[in-house]
């Protein structure tokens, strides 16, 4: 016995098509697309979960800049800049403490290590951070606020000071 098989390509193709067109079909094409999208969220919760969010960082900037409002910190500085308005040297110390304790903080924050901003700014390496001997510099200026009690600051000092550790500021992204 002998069978002949017939292939007719039309009559295949609209098979296919009225399948693809079928409830049947649109019911599992829509399961799919629920699923699909369930597995999406899923993914991405799991990255965020996981801490992309600082890797992206480090391969972005070159460390891990914790996510600050920018306003806020615009505000926070523009509050030191605004003390340098003064005539009042004990202004221009405040600035002068609380620009130091920012850069402090930031410093800790992107993962350098010490007990206090002189030890951070030891580890930083050529090249991650252009001025840091300049902060180096205003540092001591911060120290002998601190430990001299007769240390006198004129404006035009106080405001390099400022402007050198809003430079480092800019640089990181922070204002």
């Amino acid at each position: 016995m002998k069978m002949e098989f017939n292939f007719n390509y039309n009559q295949a193709l609209e098979f296919l098509t009225q399948a693809y067109y079928s409830p049947f079909f649109t019911v599992i094409k829509f399961l799919l697309v629920v699923y699909i999208t369930v597995l999406l969220v899923d993914i991405i919760l799991l990255l965020i979960l996981r801490g992309v969010g600082a890797d992206l960082r480090i391969a972005v900037k070159g460390m891990d800049m914790p996510a600050v409002s920018k306003n806020k910190a615009l505000k926070k500085w523009q509050g030191i800049k605004k003390r340098l308005e003064s005539e009042n040297i004990s202004q221009y110390k405040a600035a002068i403490l609380e620009a130091d304790r920012i850069v402090d903080d930031i410093l800790s924050k992107i993962g350098y290590k010490g007990k206090n901003i002189a030890e951070r700014l030891e580890q930083v390496k050529p090249g991650q951070l252009e001025n840091v001997e300049d902060l180096k510099g205003v540092h001591k200026v911060r120290n002998r606020i601190i430990y001299e009690k007769d240390f006198m600051i004129d404006k035009k000092t106080a405001k390099d000071v400022i402007e050198t550790y809003e430079n480092l500021l800019k640089e990181l992204d922070y204002i």
